[in-house]
């Protein structure tokens, strides 16, 4: 009986370990910044529901985009020193530090959670990045995306973002906008920006869902309007990342 017990036991955790992953996410650096003696910085982060953090797991902040002239660089790193609830600490190690960490600066950190399908939606909006439709609707944020289980659940989401580009294609097209720009290289190359956007497919969604993992420096811990974002990318070519 007691082997049997032992046995079930082992299932059972054997199970939930199975049932959790890691995954690295970026966290917005809050309010409480403090500094801890000469040599360490103490920033706070919040989990969101349903992740969890060891302590020790390290992590690294990083400064974040918001006018033209900005560049993205490492402020600090450390380890997870202190968990309190849903906030995490992390002792970041001044004599490495070209500056203090500012609220909102992202700490990008592995975070255990129970067991999602981490697509290339995921990716994309693992970087603190939320992406709504052009009526400012809610398509797609860490939330959503974690309740996903498999590449078939992602695709409705994949699918609307596609229709959300071909809808203001459409509708900037018949305002006769200013911007239908003429598509100078890339897969669009000699097209006007309007009539190209009302044809991307799923796969140019992915293309530029995987460029925004690739270069996430212009786009993380901000809400966007996807097909505005897009079409700033069909623009400039649709870069691609090379495999």
């Amino acid at each position: 009986m007691k082997k049997l017990l032992t046995t079930a036991a082992l299932l059972i955790l054997t199970w939930h370990i199975y049932a959790q992953q890691l995954n690295q996410i970026a966290l917005p650096v809050i309010d409480y910044i403090v500094e801890s003696g000469d040599s360490v910085i103490i920033v706070q982060v919040k989990l969101p529901q349903g992740l969890s953090i060891k302590q020790k797991t390290f992590g690294l902040v990083r400064s974040v985009f918001n006018t033209p002239g900005d560049s993205v660089i490492t402020v600090g790193s450390g380890r997870c020193q202190l968990i309190k609830g849903e906030y995490c600490y992390y002792g970041l190690l001044k004599k490495y530090m070209p500056r203090k960490p500012l609220p909102g600066e992202l700490l990008y950190t592995d975070v255990t959670a129970p067991k999602f399908y981490a697509g290339k939606l995921f990716n994309a909006i693992s970087h603190n990045i939320t992406l709504n439709s052009v009526q400012e609707e809610l398509i797609a944020n860490l939330a959503t995306v974690m309740q996903l289980t498999t590449s078939e659940e992602e695709m409705p989401l994949l699918v609307k973002l596609q229709e959300d580009v071909k809808l203001t294609g459409k509708i900037m097209q018949e305002q006769n906008n200013s911007q239908n720009m003429l598509i100078a290289e890339g897969k669009f190359k000699t097209q006007k920006l309007f009539a190209a956007m009302q044809i991307v497919t799923v796969a140019d969604i992915k293309y530029f869902l995987e460029y925004i993992n690739a270069r996430p420096e212009k786009y993380a811990a901000h809400t966007w309007k996807f097909s505005e974002i897009m079409a700033t990318w069909m623009i400039s070519g649709g870069p691609t990342v090379i495999k």
